[in-house]
């Protein structure tokens, strides 16, 4: 997690030290870390995947059992939770890659998770704030939960613009609309040069994290318009490949969108194609 920035360490050590106030948080992270292992280890891959299993399940268990009422004392310690729960099963996700069909199924659930932290983050976030900053310094904001309406950036206008004529009912419009700005404003900040490596790869969870539910429900059912957002995001998916739980996630999901949709739907895919023969940044 440390992404080669030593500054990280103190970061690190302060989560670990939020995690021996809360059995299920400690678990969680040392079933990521199996989760981890698993790819480094090729001998052992499926002893460190069955233990990263075992112990995200224990570690849920607890956390159903703890029942706890959020509070400004544990807000951090199940925001930590939720979030590194988060990224295992985005791990799981993109280890599905090769089956388009599972790698979306299991997508949606995730989703469904990560709002879930959104909606932790948002019953508590004047406190969880100010412990965030703590931990992560001041560029952690209300964006996190939202999408900011500033962005400059255009990776995102040919799509808005094509949602604009499509045969989509407003309201699905207004949805898709929702997903890709949220998406724009992540493009803009992995184009901020002020913003750290580690900001970075965070970007690939904020998405899922920001989504509308209603956007969750259009890519359960498979809806064209959908999908090809989900390949706009991979994108940033596909610019985080050399990071662990990514991996080769975004280009496969580029590529066989493309192919699931056809010719049809080339227009709408143009971009994200391009990108992929664009050089790494």
């Amino acid at each position: 997690m440390a992404f080669g920035q030593p500054s990280v360490d103190q970061v690190l050590q302060a989560m670990v030290k939020e995690a021996f106030t809360a059995p299920f948080l400690m678990d969680e992270l040392l079933a990521l870390s199996a989760a981890h292992r698993s790819t480094l280890a090729e001998g052992q891959r499926d002893f460190y995947l069955a233990e990263a299993t075992r112990l995200q399940t224990r570690s849920l268990t607890q956390y159903n059992s703890a029942q706890a009422d959020l509070s400004e004392k544990n807000c951090l310690v199940i925001f930590l939770f939720s979030a590194f729960l988060g990224q295992h099963l985005l791990f799981e996700t993109f280890s599905l890659q090769g089956d388009l069909a599972a790698l979306l199924d299991k997508f949606v659930q995730c989703l469904g998770i990560h709002r879930g932290i959104a909606a932790v983050a948002g019953r508590s976030w004047p406190d969880l704030q100010a412990k965030l900053q703590a931990l992560f310094g001041p560029h952690v904001h209300s964006g996190y939960l939202r999408p900011e309406r500033t962005s400059a950036g255009t990776e995102c206008a040919g799509l808005l613009a094509l949602l604009d004529r499509s045969e989509l009912r407003q309201s699905s419009v207004q949805t898709c609309r929702d997903a890709v700005e949220a998406l724009q404003s992540l493009f803009d900040l992995q184009q901020a040069t002020e913003s750290p490596q580690s900001r970075h790869i965070a970007i690939v969870q904020e998405w899922p994290v920001r989504v509308p539910q209603n956007y969750i429900n259009l890519l359960a059912q498979r809806r064209p318009e959908a999908l090809v957002i989900l390949a706009y995001y991979s994108v940033l998916l596909h610019r985080a490949q050399d990071y662990w739980f990514v991996g080769g996630a975004g280009s496969f999901l580029i590529r066989s969108i493309s192919d699931h949709l056809g010719p049809y739907w080339a227009n709408w895919l143009e971009w994200p194609n391009r990108m992929l023969e664009a050089p790494a940044t």
